[in-house]
C-alpha cells in the first residue's frame, strides 16, 4: 500500500493552497480518473490509437477544479515535476527525460490530444507555475491567473445566448456603434466572474486614477517578458505624445496556456494584478503621495 496518495510532497502542497485560496469559488479534487471527466464513450469514440484509449482508461488527473458544490469539472490541472515541462498551444513542452518514466512526453501529448479533441481545458504545471510572483507581493501563481481566467471563460459560456441577444438587440436599436458598446459592457461584466480580476477592481477602485493596458510582450524562448506601467496624462510637443510613467513592473511568464485561454491574457492579467499591488503598497489611497509622484516624474515618450 502506498503511504500517499500524492506524487510528491509538492503536489499535495499545491492542492492545500488550491483548496485554501479558491474555497469561497470552486471545489478541487486530487487523482481523478480521467474517464470521470471525459466518459467512457467519449474516450472510445477518439480517433486514436487503441493502445492510447487503453492508458487514457487507466490514468488519472493529478487535480481538478469544478463548479462549487456541485461536482461539474471545470479545468484539468497536470503537475510535471518529473520533467519540469508545460503545454502550450496544446503541446507538451519538455524539459527533460525522467530516468524514472521514459513516455512521460507521449502520456503528456495523450491527455493533452484527447482534451482539446473534447474540448475540456486541460493545463500541465511545473515548479515555475506554482511559486508566488514576487512582483505580486507573494499573493498569487501563474497556477491562479489560470483558474481565474477558466472561471470567466466558463461564465461567457453559460451566459453565451444571453451576450448575443444583447448585442443584437443593441445592434438593431442604434448600429455598429450600439453593438460595440454592448460587447464593451459584455466585456466588464464577465469580467466580474473572474476573482482575480473582481481583486484588481477592489484594489484600485479608491486609488485617484486607474489605467488598464493591453501589453504585446516580447517572445524569448518560452517565455514572455513585458513592463506594464501606470500612466499619467499626455501631453504632444511636436506631434510627439508624451506621458508620464509613475510606476513600472517587469513581468516574465512561460507560455503555459489550454485550448480556451491564451497566454496574452494572461500575461495582462498577471501584469495588471502586479502593478496594481506594487501601486498599492507604494501610494495606497494617499492623495499626497500621489500628487509628489506625479509632480516629480517627468514627461516621457
Amino acid at each position: 500500500m502506498r503511504k500517499s496518495i500524492f506524487d510528491s510532497n509538492t503536489e499535495q502542497k499545491i492542492l492545500k493552497r488550491l483548496k485554501t485560496y479558491w474555497i469561497n469559488y470552486v471545489d478541487v479534487y486530487p487523482q481523478i480518473p480521467i474517464k470521470n471527466i471525459l466518459s467512457f464513450d467519449d474516450i472510445m469514440g477518439l480517433n486514436m490509437k487503441n493502445k492510447a484509449k487503453e492508458y487514457l482508461l487507466k490514468t488519472s488527473i493529478d487535480f481538478v477544479v469544478c463548479e462549487l458544490n456541485n461536482g461539474k469539472p471545470i479545468l484539468a490541472i497536470e503537475f510535471d515535476g518529473l520533467s519540469g515541462g508545460f503545454s502550450s498551444a496544446g503541446e507538451f513542452i519538455m524539459k527533460s527525460i525522467p530516468d524514472s518514466d521514459k513516455y512521460r512526453k507521449l502520456k503528456m501529448e495523450t491527455k493533452l490530444k484527447a482534451c482539446e479533441i473534447l474540448q475540456f481545458p486541460i493545463v500541465i504545471i511545473s515548479y515555475q507555475e506554482c511559486e508566488l510572483l514576487r512582483e505580486s507581493n507573494e499573493m498569487i501563481t501563474l497556477l491562479d491567473i489560470i483558474i481565474g481566467d477558466a472561471l470567466e471563460k466558463l461564465n461567457y459560456q453559460k451566459n453565451y445566448s444571453n451576450y448575443n441577444q444583447m448585442i443584437s438587440s443593441a445592434f438593431e436599436h442604434g448600429g455598429k456603434e450600439s453593438a460595440e458598446l454592448a460587447t464593451i459592457e459584455i466585456d466588464i461584466i464577465n469580467e466580474q466572474s473572474n476573482p482575480i480580476k473582481r481583486k484588481i477592481k477592489n484594489i484600485t477602485k479608491n486609488f485617484p486614477f486607474w489605467t488598464t493596458q493591453i501589453i504585446f510582450p516580447e517572445t524569448k524562448g518560452d517565455e514572455l517578458q513585458g513592463r506594464f506601467y501606470l500612466h499619467y496624462g499626455l501631453l504632444t510637443k511636436n506631434n510627439i505624445i508624451y506621458t508620464k510613467k509613475l510606476l513600472f513592473v517587469d513581468i516574465s511568464i512561460r507560455q503555459v496556456n489550454t485550448y480556451k485561454s491564451d497566454s496574452l491574457f494572461l500575461f495582462n492579467t498577471i501584469g495588471e494584478y502586479c502593478l496594481a499591488k506594487k501601486a498599492e503598497k507604494m501610494l495606497g489611497k494617499n492623495k499626497v503621495k500621489w500628487e509628489e509622484l506625479i509632480e516629480k516624474t517627468e514627461w516621457t515618450r
